[in-house]
């Protein structure tokens, strides 16, 4: 057998691209930025300055039942209920939150 007339192509180099540019900055984050990025919450944040729960709270009754959670300070719909709390969703859909029931009004028709 000969040797071929031709030399052979070096093999291409490992895939390392992530579309991202080098990193430049002073934080020594290892060339991925990305790592140190902060995301918003799924969930509803409480109100710091509420410490009270109101006066006459409301207990939902029924599934699909639309409340008003005075803590998150936002209405959901009654999904689920485990001892005292409740499950809600926000009323087009998304991401479910709990709640204590002693937090839940009536919402004003």
């Amino acid at each position: 057998m000969t040797a071929p007339d031709h030399p052979t192509a070096p093999p291409p180099p490992p895939y390392i691209e992530r579309g991202l540019p080098e990193c430049e900055c002073p934080t020594d984050c290892g060339g991925r930025p990305e790592l140190f990025l902060r995301l918003a919450p799924a969930y509803p944040t409480a109100d710091p300055y509420r410490t009270t729960p109101p006066t006459h709270p409301y207990e939902p009754r029924t599934r699909g039942e639309l409340v008003f959670d005075s803590l998150n300070h936002r209405p959901g719909i009654v999904m689920d209920r485990t001892r005292a709390l409740v499950h809600l969703r926000p009323e087009r859909g998304g991401p479910e939150w709990e709640v204590d029931v002693k937090w839940l009004t009536k919402p004003a028709p």
